[in-house]
């Protein structure tokens, strides 16, 4: 089955940028973010991080939602049962799911190719939906100094920048979407492992000012909490996800509310709890292990 998505190619599918230029007529939608899924990471086994993707599934199927977005870490290992349980579990969702990777997916260009074999996607993509430009970028070659990740670094950077334009010319609202949190605590905070290292921080962070970007979408960090710059011109949404928390926050989904072509006021979020969960252990610590995505 590895490889091989079958009949949900549709649900996977990360479409390339369809914008009409000329928004006539605005229609409010709801979108969700799930954090790192990342089957076998949990304190729990690999068997209840599906379980708890199931959930997940039941949860934005009830509580109507237009699509959602993945920011990444989809397994812990790339084991094969972890992405066939991964594969498995994708068509319980009923909407699309717009599927980004994290570094546990991608961290050289081998695991690149597999990731877009695995799961039948781009590692970074755009779309569309009532005036709104979503950008989903794999923050890993975005970000990386690797030398095999050279062309794809470059190539992505034009793109994203490709991207905004194109979203600025069409009028549409922006929704940048990625694994790695841009920083923690401030725009010049000292590099750390969560975020951003500030030689390409800056580049993004000007991106993000000039097209006027608002939200912005991450996981990684295993805890989930809204991060602001000081003059609170954009907010970072980090979600855990259902694989393992190191807050006090446990599993859960953030739901997004659009109302109106007015981002900066009408786009509301809620972080909502996932339901029928059984396990809301914290864990303790830091992961260990993580792949490496930097050259030394």
């Amino acid at each position: 089955m590895r490889g091989l998505v079958g009949g949900f190619l549709g649900v996977l599918a990360l479409l390339m940028p369809t914008a009409v230029s000329g928004i006539s007529h605005f229609s409010p939608f709801r979108f969700c973010q799930l954090g790192d899924l990342q089957i076998g990471f949990g304190l729990d086994g690999w068997q209840n991080d599906t379980y708890r993707m199931h959930l997940a599934a039941q949860q934005v199927n009830a509580d109507g939602f237009d699509f959602c977005i993945a920011v990444g870490d989809l397994t812990h290992n790339r084991y094969d049962h972890e992405i066939q349980a991964f594969q498995t579990t994708l068509p319980e969702f009923q909407i699309p799911v717009h599927l980004l990777p994290g570094n546990h997916d991608i961290n050289d260009v081998a695991t690149l190719k597999q990731f877009t074999r695995d799961y039948n996607v781009s590692d970074h993509s755009s779309f569309s939906h009532n005036g709104y430009r979503f950008i989903l970028l794999d923050s890993v070659t975005l970000m990386s100094n690797l030398t095999e990740f050279a062309n794809y670094t470059t190539a992505e950077w034009a793109w994203f920048e490709s991207e905004l334009k194109s979203a600025h010319r069409q009028s549409e609202q922006i929704v940048v979407a990625h694994h790695h949190l841009p920083f923690e605590v401030s725009e010049d905070e000292p590099d750390s492992y969560w975020a951003f290292p500030n030689r390409v921080r800056g580049k993004y962070i000007d991106l993000i000012r000039k097209y006027k970007v608002r939200h912005i979408l991450v996981g990684h960090r295993h805890e989930t909490k809204n991060i602001y710059p000081a003059d609170r011109a954009y907010a970072i949404y980090v979600v855990a996800g259902t694989a393992r928390f190191f807050d006090d926050n446990g599993f859960g989904i953030n739901y997004f509310d659009v109302e109106s072509m007015d981002s900066a006021r009408d786009v509301r979020q809620e972080y909502v709890h996932l339901r029928g969960v059984t396990h809301m252990k914290r864990s303790e610590g830091e992961p260990t292990g993580c792949p490496d995505i930097f050259a030394h």
